[in-house]
């Protein structure tokens, strides 16, 4: 599986029902797919996650969820965004600033805080399960993904983690402006 079929999935598993059948969705695509197919889609996934590593990520997640994110809320965001598709994926690494306009983080930022629920939350927690659910049922091996993964040497991450210092306040006000305008009440 390309990049372009990792995003096509991705993308895909958005239509089609609630969100909150997104994972099921997903899994069931990939599910249908050769195997190796599920393999590649855990690689791209992987792949795709790896450039949000990042303090700019972390301050976006911030400005959001109004100032505390933890390893898990950050890593949840991560799987939300990377659910937006590819644009916003792209707009996140290259100018995350910029995702103000996305209507995904505009209609978040019309809501008050207090009536975000799980269908509004920004966290896609279970996308990192699709593969793994996939593979189960392919093959009936618990854990098989996992283990296939290890065989080719790679072993996926399991939160997000950079080197870099986490932004200031004043240095998330200042880089990510129009995030900052848009989520006002953020703290």
């Amino acid at each position: 599986m390309d990049t372009d079929g990792f995003w096509a999935l991705v993308e895909s598993s958005a239509a089609g029902g609630p969100a909150c059948e997104r994972e099921e969705r997903l899994t069931a695509r990939l599910a249908a797919l050769p195997l190796p197919e599920v393999l590649e889609f855990q690689l791209r996934l992987d792949e795709a996650r790896a450039p949000l590593d990042t303090p700019a990520t972390l301050a976006v997640a911030k400005t959001v969820l109004r100032g505390w994110v933890s390893d898990d809320s950050l890593w949840y965001f991560h799987g939300w965004l990377l659910g937006l598709g590819r644009e916003a994926h792209h707009l996140a690494v290259h100018d995350p600033d910029a995702l103000a306009g996305h209507p995904a983080f505009r209609h978040l930022a019309e809501l008050p805080y207090a009536q975000w629920d799980d269908h509004v939350f920004p966290a896609w927690e279970t996308l990192d399960y699709c593969a793994d659910h996939a593979y189960e049922r392919l093959t009936g091996e618990e854990d098989g993904l996992e283990e296939a993964l290890a065989e080719i040497g790679h072993e996926s991450p399991v939160d997000a983690e950079f080197d870099d210092p986490a932004w200031t306040p004043e240095e998330r006000a200042a880089r990510l402006p129009r995030l900052t305008a848009l989520f006002a009440d953020a703290t």
